[in-house]
C-alpha cells in the first residue's frame, strides 16, 4: 500500500505534493503552500485493485477571507505559519505545542483536560493509555507515534512488568538488524528483540536472561516454542554474536542406529517430549503432550496422566527409571 499527499483546490484542480512517509512529511507539504490557496489537503491510501481511501483531510482557507468562529481553531491549525517552508524542521521539536498539530478536536480536548501541552509532555504517557481513551483511534495514535519519532521521542513504557517486557522487546526489534554492540549474559531476554511468541514461551519457561537462553540447544528450545520462533531466535542471537548450544552428535544419528543406553545418555531434562516418540510410542507421546508435558523433565517431576493405558504407562515408567539412572550416573 502507498500513501500520497494531494491538494484539491476550490476549483477542483489537483496538485500532487509528494509521498506520505510520516506526519512530518505532511507538515512539510503544508509549509510549501502559500497562505492564499484554498482547498483540501488529502492523504490517500492507494492499494492495487482497490479504490483510494482518504485517511486524513486538512482544510485550507484564505487568510483574507472571513472565518467562521466555529471553525476558527481548525483553520488556525490548517493555515501554515509565515516562514514555515524555510523553518519547518525547527517548527517541530519536543517543545512543540500539541494544539499546533492537525489532530481531531476530541483528541485535543482530551490532551488539554489531562494537562498535556507539548510533545515532551505527551512522551510521558504509555501508549496503552491513549488506546484506552474514547475518542482517540488508531490513526491518531500512529500519527502521534510518527511525530514523536521524528523529534527523537517515544511513548513511555507501560507500568505492567509483562507488558513492559514485550514493549522493550518491540523497541529493540524495531532498531534494525545491525545492533551496535554485543549483549551481556545478564541482559534480559527482551534485549534481543525476539518474536512475541518466542518471548512469551521463553518467559513462561523461566528464561529471564540471555545466559539462560543460550544454555539451550535448538532441539531443546523447539520443545517450548515453534520452529519459526526457534529459527528467529537463532538469527537474533547471531546478530549479537551469540549462539545456542550445539547438538550432540550422537543425538543427530537418531535412535535405532546407536544403542539404547547411548541414546539415553544423550538426553537431558530439556529434551522435548515429541523427540521421545522412539522410546515412549506414538500414543503415549500424544497423551503426554495433550496433558501439558513439554520436556523430559516434566515426565520425571509430574504425575502421569490417567488416560495412559497399562502398556503405555509401563513403557513411560521404564523410561523414567532409565533416564533417572542415566542422569545420576553422569552427575557422579
Amino acid at each position: 500500500m502507498e500513501r500520497w499527499i494531494l491538494l484539491v483546490s476550490a476549483e477542483h484542480a489537483y496538485q500532487l505534493l509528494g509521498p506520505y512517509a510520516s506526519e512530518l512529511a505532511r507538515l512539510h507539504a503544508l509549509g510549501r503552500l502559500n497562505g492564499n490557496q484554498i482547498g483540501n489537503v488529502l492523504v490517500l491510501d492507494l492499494e492495487q485493485g482497490k479504490r483510494p481511501v482518504i485517511s486524513c483531510v486538512t482544510t485550507l482557507r484564505s487568510i483574507s477571507g472571513k472565518q467562521n468562529p466555529r471553525n476558527e481553531s481548525r483553520a488556525k491549525r490548517a493555515t501554515p505559519a509565515p516562514g514555515m517552508a524555510q523553518h519547518c524542521r525547527a517548527a517541530i521539536s519536543p517543545d512543540t505545542r500539541i494544539d499546533e498539530l492537525d489532530l481531531k478536536p476530541k483528541a485535543l480536548s482530551i490532551f488539554r483536560g489531562n494537562g498535556l501541552k507539548t510533545l515532551r509532555d505527551l512522551a510521558t504517557l504509555p501508549e496503552s493509555e491513549l488506546w484506552a481513551q474514547h475518542g482517540i483511534g488508531r490513526t491518531t495514535v500512529e500519527r502521534l507515534r510518527s511525530i514523536l519519532h521524528s523529534v527523537g521521542l517515544r511513548f513511555a513504557p507501560p507500568p505492567d512488568p509483562v507488558a513492559r517486557l514485550h514493549w522493550e522487546n518491540r523497541q529493540r526489534r524495531a532498531e534494525g538488524t545491525k545492533p551496535a554492540a554485543t549483549v551481556a549474559d545478564d541482559a534480559r531476554v527482551s534485549a534481543l528483540g525476539l518474536l512475541p511468541a518466542a518471548l512469551s514461551a521463553a518467559t513462561r519457561r523461566g528464561l529471564k536472561t540471555v545466559s539462560d537462553l543460550v544454555s539451550y540447544t535448538p532441539l531443546e528450545l523447539s520443545g517450548i516454542m515453534s520452529r519459526r520462533a526457534v529459527r528467529d531466535t537463532t538469527e537474533r542471537l547471531m546478530l549479537f554474536g551469540r549462539s545456542l548450544q550445539p547438538e550432540s552428535p550422537r543425538r543427530l544419528n537418531g535412535f535405532g542406529l546407536i544403542e539404547r543406553s547411548e541414546y539415553l545418555n544423550s538426553l537431558s531434562v530439556r529434551t522435548p517430549v515429541r523427540e521421545l516418540r522412539h522410546l515412549l510410542g506414538k500414543r503415549a507421546t500424544s497423551a503426554l503432550q495433550a496433558a501439558g508435558f513439554e520436556a523430559a523433565g516434566d515426565i520425571l517431576s509430574r504425575r502421569l496422566p490417567e488416560k495412559l493405558s497399562e502398556r503405555d504407562r509401563g513403557r513411560v515408567e521404564r523410561f523414567v527409571f532409565e533416564l533417572r539412572t542415566s542422569l545420576e550416573t553422569r552427575r557422579a
